[in-house]
């Protein structure tokens, strides 16, 4: 029997969402556009059928039979318009398609500050919806504490002494030096580092890796349970030029199980603080998120001020920018051959970033934060199991503030 799935959703910019339409398929795109500042906040609804170009007449009719009821029962007074065309699903194609939804009380209409308001919104609510989920969090895994108090006898078991570490190390002034170094490399547009990892600690910034091969390496240095910030250069030939971005990324591990709450509330938006500046922030959460072009989609919208060439290289037909995986190697071969004589300093970790690595990994699980709420309401990229609840997720897309902000739903 057929049903209607989510099949991918998230907090971040329409363009993910079109990222995750499928051409051999009919789905439906529903997004928030939430706008306006102030007492003048809210939220606009859209949603698109997108009829997959290599969809088949059969499976096209019985999906969108489902899908238009989908629509009829759970998407009642939203404006929505079907296309065939993905390309015509930008951010501005789609305001100025459904112009009327935005215009004004007082009937004006300005692209410009309605694609303003959106993103600040949309950073608003992000870090909305990460103290919400902290909050939640800590109220469940303490109330799971009493319970399990409750329940076992009163007996202290001392914790084992943490081992020695074997290699060389470095004490704390020399880290925070290594740190600044990185990080003052990484900024540089021929810098010989490209990317850096941090411990989640804003207040004493603590380089965990980094390296000079770019988004290739730096996924090598997520660990599945782990729960990390950092900064990468990404770069693309465009114009004749290359164009450099410095992004902001928070990773949250799939097999994440504890973040002790206690104290925590405030690294999210300090670790954005002590980053800044940097052109665009993302989210990369679980396995699914762990290759190049993940990425490179999520990270295009920060290209979005550079304007694609008129002409192709062959002259006369439009061309787009190559934001691909070969778009990137091409880019960063080009800057690690400038930079291939730069000295480049090996990394030795501290005891200290031991023992917190150790205090995340081993804790009591009482004192734990579920990383799938926080892949679930913070950003939700497709997922590796790649089904989500309907019913949940058109709610927390109709949120007044915080939740999701769009997802994409098919059948199957």
């Amino acid at each position: 029997m057929s049903k209607v799935i989510c099949r991918a959703r998230g907090s971040d910019e329409i363009t993910s969402a079109v990222n995750n339409l499928d051409d051999t398929k009919v789905q439906i795109l529903f997004s928030k556009f939430p706008v306006g500042t102030g007492t003048f906040k809210r939220n606009k609804f859209i949603f698109v059928q997108y009829i997959g170009p290599q969809c088949g007449v059969v499976k096209r009719g019985r999906a969108i039979t489902e899908l238009n009821a989908f629509t009829n029962s759970h998407l009642h007074g939203v404006a929505g318009f079907s296309t065939t065309d993905k390309a015509s699903l930008t951010f501005e194609d789609l305001v100025q398609h459904m112009r009327s939804v935005f215009v004004t009380d007082d009937g004006s209409f300005s692209m410009d500050q309605i694609k303003e308001e959106y993103r600040t919104r949309l950073r608003e609510e992000r870090k909305m919806m990460h103290r919400e989920g902290q909050a939640a969090a800590a109220q469940e895994a303490a109330k799971k504490k009493r319970e399990a108090a409750a329940a076992k006898p009163q007996v202290k078991v001392a914790k084992p002494k943490p081992a020695a570490p074997a290699e060389p190390v470095m004490d704390s002034k020399a880290l925070t030096q290594l740190t600044e170094r990185v990080l003052a490399s990484l900024r540089e547009p021929e810098g010989p580092i490209n990317w850096a990892v941090l411990e989640a600690d804003p207040k004493n910034l603590a380089v965990k890796s980094y390296g000079r091969n770019g988004i290739f390496e730096l996924v090598k240095n997520l660990p599945d349970d782990a729960w990390l910030f950092g900064l990468f250069r990404i770069s693309f030939n465009i114009n004749n030029n290359r164009e450099r971005r410095i992004i902001f990324f928070q990773w949250i591990g799939s097999k994440l199980k504890a973040v002790k709450t206690a104290g925590r509330a405030g690294i999210y938006p300090g670790m954005t603080k002590a980053l800044a500046p940097y052109a665009y922030e993302i989210y990369l959460v679980g396995q699914g998120d762990l290759n190049a072009q993940a990425i490179i989609n999520k990270s295009k919208s920060a290209f979005a001020d550079v304007k694609a060439p008129a002409l192709s290289s062959g002259g006369g037909a439009p061309s787009t920018i190559n934001f691909t995986e070969e778009g990137y190697k091409e880019s960063l071969k080009a800057e690690m051959d400038a930079t291939k004589d730069v000295p480049f300093e090996a990394f030795v970790p501290t005891v200290a970033a031991r023992e917190r690595a150790a205090s995340v990994t081993t804790a009591d699980e009482d004192e734990l934060m579920s990383a799938t709420l926080l892949s679930s309401t913070i950003d939700g990229p497709q997922q590796a199991q790649g089904v989500f609840d309907v019913d949940e997720t058109v709610k927390l897309i109709q949120a007044r503030e915080g939740g999701l902000v769009w997802g994409v739903f098919d059948v199957v």
